[in-house]
């Protein structure tokens, strides 16, 4: 019985005498397994069959009519290569001659007398087994082929010398190097001479060869310049080929890494520069993982960082941090549940008599929370001057209702009695009383204006500025100036209260500059800044000297013997609680203009009717 995988096997017999090919048919099918014989009668029958189907051995008679077995043989050789057994009892040696020419594949001569049923058995045993050999070798070296075609890099085989001498180089070759096969594998071109980068040539090559002929795998990594002048990162791995326990050649593949190689550059300096940042920022840095158990602590905070790699806030507190390790520990389960930040969480350090602020994010990966990374940094002094200036403004505004109490209250008395002389008694010297009460009324407004002004809380709404400048006008003693507004000047989100004040200042000291010259009609304009982030208040008169540009918005600073010196100052003051910027140009044509950035574009007067308490 044959030996083999239990395929099938598909046999054509060609003989003119049909009684004949009923016996081989028998004979065949009881010596080897899984056979099929398939008889004919004519050649030409058998060459339609070899063509339309899979065949896996043919045996023939030599003598037959019309066409005999080497004319057969030399007709199936034309397409296919399966085994082909010229079984006749007309044989001679000038027919074994020509079959062998034709390419036969065995010759087994008929024999009544002799075993020659074992014999063809074992002819065709051997025939198909051998050829299913070699097909199954094509098979695999077609597939290798085409892997090889299709790697992105370079398969190899070199002879054992540094310059890498090839013998075999794959496709690949020509999208990694530029270079074509046949130029390395001709010797035109040297591996380790001619491509390798000059500062990598001759690298490891005792480490490379101390691998080989001990059979290891070696792994390297280096540069190479390619035909057009480009430097790239390669990566190669190979191994020594072993015939009789000695290294004949090099089998290798060498890919591309440059992109890898970048970012694994990248990739440290990143690490370089997270290692500055934990070791010299003032702040307190650190990174959890999805236990909450620190990964990484900076030093700001703390003696030693490497006592908390591994904890969680709990384990890693002492008893008198408990308090506060167990909100920051529910803050990270919170994080890690959720996937939601904690931002800018003001905390308490009883034990330390400190104040942070800290902020959590999530740490993800492609979706999934891996951890948390969070920055805390000690606000102890930016919160004792909140604090103070807290109770500053509490004393502010406690200075302001006993200087609006227990001054206003006998600077009305006075005005009332000054109103009753003047009823009886006409003196120059009166009107100098008047203008000297009015004065200190200006100074009670201003200073209560900048006591009140120290309160940080805005109520913001959409202000038709026209209104707003019509409102402060009313309070301003114009006399002969005359104020001009374009037709729509737009709103203002901001304190509406406040924006009148600013406006009452500004328009004030506009009006003071306007008429410090001997001009009849002097003029104020309000208009809106040309990239609409703000207003402009302008006046004719002589300007503000450059020198004095800085000092004007001081508290007290005045060129005026009449002024407060407090009237500019509040204007900055409001301007800062808003966030906004105030700066003095040139006025074209002379005069002052000062001009109110409020960083946000004036919007159109149907705005105003859209209240919002919201923040800027």
């Amino acid at each position: 019985m044959m030996d083999g995988d239990g395929d099938d096997i598909s046999i054509l017999h060609v003989d003119d005498d049909p009684m004949f090919s009923e016996l081989v048919s028998h004979n065949l099918t009881r010596r080897i397994d899984g056979v099929h014989v398939e008889t004919y009668e004519r050649p030409e029958a058998v060459l339609d069959r070899v063509e339309s189907d899979a065949v896996d051995c043919i045996v023939s008679d030599y003598q037959m009519p019309d066409m005999n077995g080497v004319e057969l043989l030399e007709a199936v050789r034309e397409s296919s290569d399966v085994p082909f057994i010229l079984f006749t009892g007309h044989g001679s040696e000038a027919v074994a001659s020509d079959a062998i020419a034709a390419g036969v594949t065995d010759y087994v001569q008929k024999d009544p007398g002799g075993d020659q049923w074992v014999l063809l058995a074992n002819r065709v045993r051997r025939a198909v087994s051998e050829h299913r050999a070699v097909e199954a070798q094509k098979e695999s070296n077609r597939r290798f082929s085409t892997l090889i075609r299709a790697m992105p890099g370079v398969a190899y085989r070199s002879q054992i010398d540094s310059t890498w001498p090839m013998d075999f180089v794959s496709e690949g070759c020509r999208a990694l190097t530029g270079y074509d096969p046949a130029e390395l594998e001709s010797g035109e071109v040297m591996w380790g001479a001619d491509i390798v980068h000059p500062e990598h040539r001759g690298d490891g090559w005792d480490e490379i060869l101390a691998a080989v002929e001990a059979g290891d795998r070696f792994d390297r990594t280096y540069r190479i310049r390619t035909r057009d002048g480009e430097t790239k990162w390669v990566r190669e791995q190979g191994l020594g080929v072993m015939e009789d326990g000695e290294a004949v050649a090099i089998e290798g593949y060498i890919f591309d890494v440059t992109d890898q190689h970048r970012r694994s550059i990248e990739l440290r300096q990143k690490e370089t520069l997270l290692d500055s940042l934990f070791e010299n920022v003032p702040v307190h840095l650190f990174v959890k993982d999805d236990e909450a158990r620190h990964v990484r602590v900076s030093s700001a905070f703390v003696d030693d960082p490497e006592s908390f790699v591994g904890k969680t806030d709990l384990e890693a507190c002492v008893s008198s941090e408990m308090e506060h390790r167990q909100r920051a520990y529910e803050d990270d389960r919170h994080i890690l549940e959720t996937g939601d930040p904690i931002l800018d969480k003001e905390e308490y350090v009883s034990n330390l008599d400190r104040w942070n602020l800290t902020s959590k994010v999530p740490w993800t990966d492609d979706g999934n929370v891996v951890g948390i990374i969070g920055i805390s940094y000690d606000i102890t002094e930016r919160k004792r001057r909140k604090q103070a200036l807290s109770r500053q403004n509490e004393r502010l505004a406690e200075f302001a209702n006993i200087v609006s109490h227990d001054l206003r209250n006998p600077l009305s008395v006075a005005h009332g009695n000054l109103e009753l002389l003047r009823e009886d008694i006409d003196d120059e010297r009166l009107e100098t009383v008047a203008d000297t009460l009015g004065r200190i009324d200006d100074i009670v407004e201003d200073v209560l204006s900048m006591a009140r002004g120290g309160r940080n809380v805005l109520d913001r709404e959409r202000v038709s500025l026209a209104d707003a400048v019509a409102e402060a006008w009313q309070t301003v003693h114009a006399g002969e100036v005359t104020l001009e507004l374009p037709e729509s000047l737009g709103t203002v989100h901001c304190d509406r209260a406040r924006l009148v004040r600013l406006l009452e200042n500004l328009l004030r000291n506009a009006t003071e500059h306007a008429l410090t010259d001997d001009r009849t009609t002097p003029e104020i304009t309000v208009q809106r800044l040309e990239d609409e982030v703000g207003f402009a208040v302008i006046d004719d008169g002589p300007g503000i000297p450059d020198a004095e540009r800085e000092s004007v918005f001081e508290r007290g600073y005045t060129t005026d013997e009449d002024g407060t010196g407090y009237g500019l100052a509040i204007v900055s003051e409001i301007a800062d609680a808003h966030d906004w910027d105030v700066r003095i140009r040139d006025a074209e044509g002379g005069g002052a203009r000062i001009e109110v950035r409020t960083g946000q574009g004036l919007a159109p007067e149907s705005d105003a009717q859209s209240n919002s308490t919201s923040e800027d």
